[in-house]
């Protein structure tokens, strides 16, 4: 059974700092790569704690345990840090009454932030979404403890499921959630696709029986996605676009992503984030017959100078995303650079190209530039991100920079260019404008995570 105090989920996720403890976890199951259900004995607890209290698992403090229950499964996830030594996870609350969610939450990732040396990067990217108004997972920070034995910091993150729903669309929370991957259609490119003659939905489909779905249905059970069509740089295409998606919405997120060099998402991959069909205002028992589609961004650990590929993700031209991907595909090989036609059809419209481009240059004035991330991260005793890391013990599985916390500490690094340098990459207007804008983050990072460089953004004429 759970024990609840009455408690939100917008008091969960303002909470600077959280215990997570698992107690009588069998341990020949604590690297599991499927779910695992706790067995008798087991239980999960989680109480707000202090980031400035040292200990490793402090306990309970006046306000007691927030959630406790003995029916929940547990695995590890992630794709590239599946197997590294410090794990990301999974929890699930089973239940069918619901009697055993955390503050109406089915599941709750904490991720390990083991390719993170700031362990602020995902952090800055959820306060992104949040400030431009993109429907987007909540975050805040959590130490895990299994038998008794500290797991380290981790972020814990909204899942985006039926009560993210209700939280973000009201009424109109019955429609389809779709969540994209690499899989036996390829990955989610969201290109048309003409199966015979059909554009009715179908050909986006997998089969019933498939567990390698490219688009998976996560809350209903028989819809497809709608097929389309319009000429891009017209007023019909435009009023096509925006009768079915939150376009706008779309290309604030866009903007968003392209400062934070974010490339496992509708960008190189493209996979990693989630499409909800909720029908227009009004229309919530009608999501199928008249679609209204919105985007919701997913995973955001691999941004802000994160890079596998020898990429300059940050230098990316502000319209031509694929020509930043060759480099993604040589690996990957799938194509000479990413397809990903949402963004490249929507920026051949010239009025959603300058809503796009304003926007840009309206994240640059007031969020991301260093004096705006800087006051983000904060300083000690601040109030910022800086007060919640800062006092974490090393990470399990990874070695601890020498000397004291102090020599880790992520910095904002004023780094603003007037000009395009030679080499940088050109839009294919005529007539350009630079500008900058970034965080160094991690500045004694170890090897293996490089250090940020100044983001450059390449701004054509709209003209």
């Amino acid at each position: 059974m759970g024990k609840r105090l009455d408690k939100g989920k917008d008091e969960f996720f303002d909470q600077d700092m959280h215990l997570v403890e698992v107690t009588g976890w069998p341990e020949e199951h604590l690297e599991p790569e499927e779910p695992v259900d706790a067995p008798d004995g087991a239980r999960l607890a989680i109480w707000p704690t202090d980031p400035r209290d040292a200990r490793h698992i402090p306990a309970p403090g006046e306000d007691g345990v927030l959630f406790a229950t003995t029916t929940f499964s547990l695995m590890n996830s992630g794709n590239r840090t599946l197997r590294v030594p410090k794990r990301s996870w999974k929890v699930e609350f089973e239940s069918r009454a619901g009697d055993d969610r955390l503050v109406g939450m089915s599941r709750l990732n904490l991720k390990a932030m083991y390719n993170d040396p700031s362990q602020m990067r995902e952090a800055l990217a959820w306060r992104l979404f949040d400030t431009v108004g993109v429907p987007s997972a909540r975050h805040t920070y959590g130490k895990l403890a299994i038998n008794g034995r500290y797991r380290g910091l981790f972020s814990l993150i909204e899942q985006v499921d039926g009560r993210f729903l209700k939280d973000h669309f009201g009424r109109n929370d019955k429609g389809n959630l779709y969540k994209a991957y690499c899989g036996d259609l390829g990955c989610a490119t969201l290109e048309r696709r003409v199966d015979g003659g059909d554009d009715g939905g179908r050909q986006y489909r997998s089969p019933a029986d498939s567990d390698d779905a490219t688009y998976r249905l996560k809350t209903n059970e028989d819809d497809g996605l709608q097929g389309g069509d319009g000429r891009f740089d017209t007023d019909e295409f435009r009023d096509a676009v925006e009768r079915t998606m939150n376009a706008r919405a779309f290309l604030r997120w866009a903007g968003a992503n392209l400062l934070l060099g974010s490339w496992d998402n509708y960008f190189a991959t493209p996979a990693n984030y989630y499409l909800y069909n909720s029908g227009r205002k009004g229309g919530e028992d009608d999501f199928v017959a008249s679609p209204f589609f919105t985007f919701i961004p997913w995973d955001y650990d691999n941004s802000l100078g994160l890079d596998y590929f020898d990429t300059n993700w940050q230098y990316t031209d502000i319209v031509d995303w694929p020509s930043n991907t060759r480099n993604y595909y040589r690996r990957n090989p799938a194509g000479p650079t990413s397809r990903i036609p949402l963004v490249q059809n929507l920026l051949q419209n010239r009025e959603l190209l300058r809503y796009y481009l304003d926007h840009l240059e309206h994240l640059l004035d007031t969020w991301f530039n260093p004096d705006s991330i800087a006051a983000e991260i904060g300083t000690d005793g601040g109030g910022g991100l800086w007060d919640r890391v800062s006092n974490r013990t090393p990470r399990t599985g990874r070695r601890s920079p020498a000397g004291s916390s102090a020599t880790t500490r992520s910095t904002a690094t004023a780094a603003c260019n007037t000009s395009c340098d030679a080499g940088t990459p050109r839009s294919r207007a005529s007539a350009t404008t630079c500008a900058c804008a970034t965080t160094a983050l991690a500045a004694s990072s170890p090897p293996f995570a490089r250090p940020i460089r100044p983001a450059r953004a390449v701004r054509p004429s709209p003209a």
